[in-house]
């Protein structure tokens, strides 16, 4: 597996004029940032592994696509707020002889608004302690991501949450990764919070986010737990807190057993993936989702347009799959 992850020479897609479609074979997916495809799309997903390939487009070029091959993929990270139904596939995913881990946010918003669609909180932890014990607690890492305050939810009721969740999931994980809401940085964020009237969520004083550094900083300590900030440019290793590394090749080292072939890619080729935001320290992998796509009705996320794009993009999503139709991407076009 010597060949690096790279895209190769482009060529027309036939089907769509003006559609320019790259291949690309990665070494690493990422299954997703973009969408919860455990919650909403396995059954999708896998089929389109076994076929070996996905088509990804480019939401901000609509007329570049990529074919993502499988033939060279090794490990995967898959991102998901439902950890029940990732473990329902954990057996179907090991079929396929790479190796992965889990990214699970598990976040204790319930009854505020913030995430309207995602399982009950009580069934998320017993969910989350299920997994950890099926993959090992080094392959489940949690994210409370991200923290966020409002008038309905002051800093003392999120210290409370953060550490209530610390005593049901410090046990079942190594990691915990957090960032602080960026609410004005994403226009999108900014119109769903308005759109949806929750104009009360705000983003944290700097004192504040040092108050909420000392309290994660507490619950690491009492549960051996290493948490780590996603995409924060705040220096808080004082308080023990390193920088994120959601897809990290450390991790993967430590997963990948004998496969020497693999961890000697890692250790040669793995790099800083400059597509993603400035103080993101992953390594290069190859997302197959799609926005706009996910059901969880998370008001803070930048990922929705809205409830309606979402929905319509399902609609179709389920018909083809009804229809014995296994779309290339998530929303097919027909």
């Amino acid at each position: 597996m010597g060949d690096r992850q790279v895209t190769l020479a482009g060529m027309p897609a036939g089907s769509s004029p003006g559609v320019v479609v790259t291949e690309i074979h990665p070494v690493i997916i990422s299954v997703s940032r973009a969408t919860d495809i455990p919650a909403f799309y396995m059954g999708w997903f896998l089929h389109r592994f076994r076929e070996g390939y996905v088509i990804w487009k480019n939401p901000y070029r609509q007329n570049r696509r990529q074919k993502v091959l499988f033939d060279k993929t090794r490990a995967a990270v898959f991102w998901t707020k439902d950890p029940g139904a990732l473990l329902s596939r954990a057996d179907e995913i090991d079929t396929f002889g790479i190796h992965w881990y889990a990214q699970v946010t598990l976040n204790d918003y319930e009854n505020l608004g913030y995430e309207l669609r995602v399982p009950l909180l009580e069934k998320r932890i017993r969910d989350f302690q299920e997994l950890s014990r099926r993959l090992g607690k080094e392959r489940v890492v949690w994210r409370f991501d991200p923290l966020l305050l409002s008038d309905t939810l002051p800093l003392q009721s999120l210290s409370d949450r953060i550490e209530h969740l610390f005593t049901e999931l410090g046990p079942y994980c190594e990691r915990m990764v957090f960032s602080y809401v960026d609410i004005a940085g994403y226009r999108g964020v900014t119109r769903n919070m308005k759109q949806y009237g929750l104009t009360g969520v705000r983003e944290f004083l700097p004192e504040e986010k040092l108050q909420i550094a000392q309290v994660l900083q507490r619950c690491a300590e009492k549960y051996g737990v290493l948490v780590m900030a996603c995409c924060q440019a705040l220096d808080l290793s004082g308080f023990g807190i390193v920088p994120g590394r959601c897809v990290d090749d450390r991790l993967f080292c430590r997963i990948a057993g004998e496969d020497t072939e693999f961890i000697t890619w890692l250790n040669r080729d793995a790099r800083k993936d400059t597509g993603q935001r400035a103080h993101c320290t992953c390594i290069v992998s190859k997302d197959v989702g799609e926005y706009s796509t996910c059901l969880h009705q998370c008001r803070y996320c930048y990922a929705n347009r809205s409830d309606e794009v979402v929905a319509g993009r399902y609609l179709l999503h389920r018909q083809a799959m009804s229809r014995g139709i296994i779309p290339e991407s998530i929303v097919p076009e027909f």
